[in-house]
């Protein structure tokens, strides 16, 4: 094990990069590498995260007590290398392309995993690419959140309510699987998701502070939209060729409402524009 500084990155960084060659299913050595970077947490009281995961397996959570943020890496050298980079209380993480080619096939795959404190408000970007994200920001104190992924799969949940107040959150999926597990806990009264031709799932569970908004833009494929019998719901549709599809709604032209919408202490709009596909409510 062999400890490395790289410059820019402060006192109290501290990395380790470990490497070894492994062997691909067809036989050829790759060159796999193992990477650490953490800060410790010192008073920040503000955060401001970007992730860059261009292909593999990722998972961001909560992360040690006394690290402001932390990542373990596993990457392919020949095709990408880490970026860790702090400055002025902005982090960068992840992984970036030495050139075109996409994933490597055959042999073990980059997997990330990274953890944020709890303590910071938290302004997260998260650019992805291929592969799987694993996203669980319960109990983190999110301010904002950015997501734009490619052609891979995302769960992002919230298995505990946003101790902190977040403005907004925006979802952005050109195409693969999307979903939003207990959004009502993450502290956003308003998201806009582009789902683009995937899937896109959102469980809209949780305790909601307040009033929400979702604005959902499809170029085609379906959304499902999973409430709480509590919650008052209404989705107006604008495209041309959506379906609705769901159970206790009265409808009005495009606006589907569901029933007892006035006597619901929390209320959801959700504007759904749509070229083409469907639109199904599932209640809890």
């Amino acid at each position: 094990m062999t400890g490395v500084r790289w410059a820019g990155l402060g006192e109290n960084a501290r990395w380790t990069v470990l490497s070894a060659a492994l062997l691909a299913g067809c036989g050829q050595p790759v060159p796999l590498r193992e990477f650490e970077y953490a800060r410790p947490y010192d008073g920040e009281p503000r955060l401001a995260a970007e992730v860059e995961f261009e292909a593999g397996a990722l998972t961001i959570g909560p992360g040690r007590p006394e690290d402001l943020y932390n990542m373990s890496l596993r990457y392919h050298a020949d095709r990408f290398r880490p970026v860790g980079t702090f400055d002025g209380g902005r982090v960068t993480l992840g992984v970036e392309s030495l050139r075109e080619g996409g994933l490597r096939i055959g042999g073990r795959p980059q997997a990330a995993r990274i953890g944020f404190s709890a303590r910071p408000d938290l302004d997260l970007d998260l650019a992805l690419g291929t592969g799987e994200a694993e996203v669980e920001l319960g109990g983190l104190r999110l301010s904002r959140l950015g997501l734009n992924s490619g052609a891979g799969r995302v769960r992002l949940s919230f298995a505990v309510p946003n101790p902190g107040s977040c403005t907004e959150a925006s979802v952005a999926a050109a195409a693969g699987d999307i979903r939003l597990d207990r959004i009502g806990d993450s502290g956003c009264g308003t998201w806009r998701i582009d789902g683009g031709v995937g899937k896109v799932t959102i469980d809209l569970d949780g305790d909601w502070h307040r009033d929400g908004r979702i604005v959902i833009s499809q170029g085609g494929g379906g959304v499902t939209l999973i409430a709480p019998a509590r919650l008052g719901l209404r989705v107006t549709l604008a495209g041309l060729l959506t379906r609705f599809a769901g159970d206790r709604f009265a409808r009005s032209g495009k606006s589907y409402t569901s029933e007892g919408y006035q006597e619901a202490v929390r209320h959801l709009e959700v504007d759904v524009r749509s070229a083409i596909g469907a639109v199904r409510v599932e209640w809890r």
